[in-house]
């Protein structure tokens, strides 16, 4: 039997590579659908799909990809912790336009998926100190970025349902 997995027991690189070109799909599959109200939310204090695509979009490229490439730059590097759900409020995500926020950051994932696999074996277990986990590998990190598509995927596909 496999033991579960973890932070420190991470999927396979080609799964996790996989992983993030998968939900990049489904948001491109969200975009084509016309009838998707994109501003609703389903209660107070819940986010729209506009929110999650904003939040998406920024954390792609202010936490991610600022991640990966300290990592790819710098084999000590620190890595600050972030909150991003504040960005939601702080950036009006509500105000700005879902459909566009949602195709940049399937752009913004393509280039992540570019960036990371022709990456040899040996560099994903590169680390750094992370703010909250200290010592954190980029594998983990990539680790950390799939499971936070998951959350927001089972978001995405609630609001969705609940049109």
């Amino acid at each position: 039997m496999l033991p579960p997995r973890t932070m420190l027991n991470p999927p396979p690189v080609g799964e996790l590579l996989a992983e993030l070109a998968a939900f990049g799909e489904r948001v491109v599959r969200l975009l084509a659908d016309a009838t998707v109200d994109w501003s609703h939310r389903p209660a107070a204090g819940e986010w729209s799909l506009t929110e999650i695509a904003c939040h998406l979009r920024d954390v792609e490229r202010e936490v991610h990809q600022a991640r990966f490439n300290a990592l790819l730059e710098d084999d000590s590097a620190f890595l600050p912790g972030v909150d991003a759900d504040e960005w939601a409020v702080t950036r009006n995500y509500q105000a700005q336009d879902g459909r566009a926020a949602a195709a940049d950051f399937v752009a913004a994932r393509a280039e992540s998926i570019a960036r990371l696999t022709p990456l040899p074996l040996d560099v994903w277990e590169r680390q750094g100190q992370h703010t909250f986990f200290g010592p954190t590998s980029l594998h983990e990190l990539v680790y950390l970025a799939v499971q936070h598509d998951w959350v927001h995927g089972g978001q995405m596909e609630g609001l969705v349902s609940g049109q």
